[in-house]
């Protein structure tokens, strides 16, 4: 059995065209995954009316045809780039080979793919431009091997006894040198490692309000510290702000030129 009778047993079903019809060559433009960018596709086609009680006229047959076999071609070239012209052409084969129906019509086509094509300067552009993403893939992957070992380092300086570790294991053979080398991590940490600010207990904060010499503020303060304690069932803090109190009035009256209280002479 010679190749085409081998292609025509492959292909063939009850509702095969006749094996010597005469098939229409066409040049399909096909979308690519790269938009607006189109695959010139030199495809031969096959046309065959399973119905014979709804036979559309000639020209409307292979127009139909022609959709299907399009439709179909679209849906494999439509998942490469510009630069897969031969896995498309390959793909292709397989996809329009059979006898299939186009829509709800009862033409059926079938087609055979000779080549796949592009613009030249296209593919060449398409094919730049995917060497860049790998370039930039790769400088990225570069770039965060650079950040962790980055951090690992400072990680090791600002730690005297993993970097002397670490140290160790990469000279086994110097352990008589293994003191010194600490001794130098311990300073490196003490010069980089960042100073420590105290931080701001709330009994500071309280402590800079109540004693500020802004009387309006400190009132204020009190006032609401008084409330805040009382609603709590702390009456024993409460009366502690009565000093505080005794005071900006103490103050108050200096400025004023007012008598002490007697209570208090």
């Amino acid at each position: 059995m010679g190749f085409r009778g081998w292609w025509n047993r492959l292909y063939a079903d009850e509702n095969a065209g006749p094996v010597n019809q005469e098939p229409l060559r066409v040049a399909l433009q096909l979308a690519s995954a790269d938009n607006f960018l189109y695959f010139t596709a030199d495809i031969a086609f096959w046309v065959h009316c399973g119905s014979s009680d709804k036979v559309p006229d000639i020209e409307s047959m292979w127009d139909i045809a022609r959709t299907g076999i399009t439709h179909r071609a679209e849906e494999v070239s439509t998942q490469y780039r510009l630069i897969a012209t031969e896995r498309v052409r390959a793909e292709l084969n397989v996809v329009l080979g059979p006898w299939r129906p186009v829509g709800q019509s009862p033409v059926q086509a079938r087609g055979r793919c000779f080549s796949v094509t592009a613009d030249p300067e296209l593919v060449a552009a398409v094919a730049e431009h995917e060497r860049s993403k790998s370039q930039q893939l790769v400088i990225s992957w570069d770039e965060q091997r650079r950040q962790q070992q980055r951090r690992q380092m400072c990680s090791l300086l600002l730690n005297p006894l993993q970097a002397t570790a670490w140290w160790l294991l990469d000279n086994p053979d110097k352990v008589s040198e293994v003191l010194e080398v600490a001794k130098t991590f311990q300073e490196v940490q003490n010069i980089l490692e960042p100073a420590t600010t105290p931080s701001e207990s709330a009994g500071k904060l309280v402590d800079e309000l109540l004693t500020t010499k802004d009387e309006a503020l400190r009132a204020g303060a009190i006032h609401t510290l008084k409330k805040f304690f009382l609603s709590y069932g702390r009456e024993d803090l409460a009366a502690q702000l009565q000093v505080f109190d005794d005071q900006a009035c103490d103050t108050a009256r200096q400025r004023t030129g007012s008598p002490t209280s007697p209570d208090k002479a």
